[in-house]
Formats: structure tokens, sequence, C-alpha cells
């Protein structure tokens, strides 16, 4: 992950003089890596995930990797925002990755930073965001990092998607595979190369109109293999997620998929 992948939403309501309105709106999030969220002075956020709401976010917040999709409930200026993918991860932290996942914790119980955190506005907010990962991404590579840069690789080429294949490619044991795959990325193999799967499938059926014969290169045999995926890590049809985006913050699509 960059550090230039640092980014203010500006999904919500705005007023016609351009001033965010103080009503609470919201910020979608498909499933994916771990993100670290700092709040800008005035800023409330509220988070749902899977099976949980976190009604009020610390200053400087880790949301941990998701399953499935997440709400961000904002009042007040966007929140700075970065995700963190398993490389990044591994360096800013010690803990665990599945302890966390499709959960909302202050950075500091991981560990990420230690100190008082001063209220600021968003530049000193996307400062502060900056400054975190870019201290991660000072310090030596980690045990396993090689492993984790190479799984990475291979989940993007959406081509393999057994784990006993995957593993192979990578020259180490399914287990050891697992345990490095936890610990960084929080969840499974298996999740992990489904999930990489529906995200460009869902993209490609939002862009194509949505059309479900467009998602038959993904590896999907028909409409009813995708829809369970879909149940799987939205909760829901696609076309109502898409639909939902749309009418809870409208042109979001973009920060959407950028999870």
């Amino acid at each position: 992950m960059a550090v230039a992948a640092i980014r203010s939403n500006k999904t919500g309501a705005v007023t016609s003089s351009g001033t965010k309105e103080a009503a609470r709106y919201a910020i979608p999030r498909l499933p994916g890596p771990a993100r670290l969220i700092v709040l800008p002075t005035g800023t409330q956020v509220a988070v749902e995930t899977r099976c949980r709401y976190d009604a009020r976010l610390a200053r400087v917040s880790i949301l941990g990797p998701t399953s499935r999709a997440a709400t961000l409930w904002v009042e007040g200026p966007a929140p700075i925002e970065v995700e963190l993918d398993a490389a990044v991860w591994s360096r800013m932290t010690r803990a665990r990755a599945d302890t966390v996942t499709d959960r909302v914790v202050p950075a500091a119980t991981l560990g990420m930073m230690s100190g008082d955190v001063e209220p600021g506005d968003a530049t000193a907010s996307a400062r502060l965001a900056h400054g975190l990962v870019a201290h991660a991404l000072r310090q030596h590579d980690p045990a396993g990092a090689a492993i984790i840069a190479a799984f990475s690789a291979l989940v993007a080429r959406l081509d393999v998607g057994d784990v006993a294949a995957a593993a192979a490619t990578l020259g180490i044991t399914p287990h050891l595979l697992r345990r490095t795959t936890l610990k960084h990325f929080g969840f499974a193999p298996k999740l992990l190369m489904v999930r990489a799967r529906f995200l460009a499938a869902l993209e490609a059926f939002r862009a194509s109109g949505m059309r479900f014969d467009s998602v038959l290169g993904f590896g999907y045999f028909d409409s009813s293999h995708f829809l369970r995926d879909a149940n799987r890590f939205l909760g829901t049809t696609p076309r109502r997620y898409l639909d939902r985006v749309a009418a809870m913050a409208p042109g979001a699509w973009d920060y959407a998929a950028a999870a």
C-alpha cells in the first residue's frame, strides 16, 4: 500500500455553499483489508460491521479486516482513512489481524501509537495518519514478509482458488499459508481468494449495468453462484446493495470500491 492511498472521503450531503451539512451521512465500505481511521476535530463516527455497531470511534481507530460490507455513519468533516494491507499491518503491530476482524478498536490498543493525540483539523489529521504509516514502512520487514507479498500477488491474479494449489505455487505448506494469512490478513486463505474474486466480479457487474453474464469470466458458473457470494459478503443481493449505496451516498461508488 502506498502512503499516497490516504484519502479524505468526500461522500455525503453537501450544501449549496459547498460545506458539509451537520446531518449524519453514510460512507459505504466493501469488505477488505483493515483501515486506519483518524477523526478531525468536530467529527463523530459510528461503524456498522457484520454483527456489530460501534457507536463512537476513538480519535485514531482501526477498522479490522472485514468479511462483509460495512458502513461508516459520520457527523462532521469526513474522516481520514488509510487502507492497511497485510504488509503494512505486519509492520505496524504485533497483534494478530484475526483478533480484530469485523471489529473497530482504538489504534493504541494494538500498539500502533502511544500517548495522547491532540485534536486537529483535516490537514493535521491527514498528517498524523501519514506519519503513522510512513513510520511503519521504515521498519524492517517482519518474518513472513516474503509470503505476505507473494500471496497478495497471487490473490490479485484471481486465477487460483484452491488453497493447496496456492500453497504449492508459493512453495510452502497449506498449514503455514493458513497461519500466515490469519495473522496478517485476518482470514483463512480460501476466504481471501473468494473475496477478491467476488469484488472483481461485483465491479464488472456494476460497470455492465448489472448484467449477470458479466461475472461468468470470474469463475462463476451462473447467477445463483454469484448471488450466494453476494449474500456472504454483502448480506444482500448485489443489485440491492448497489441501489442502497446509490441512495445513501450518491456518487460514492468509487470510494466504496476502493476497499
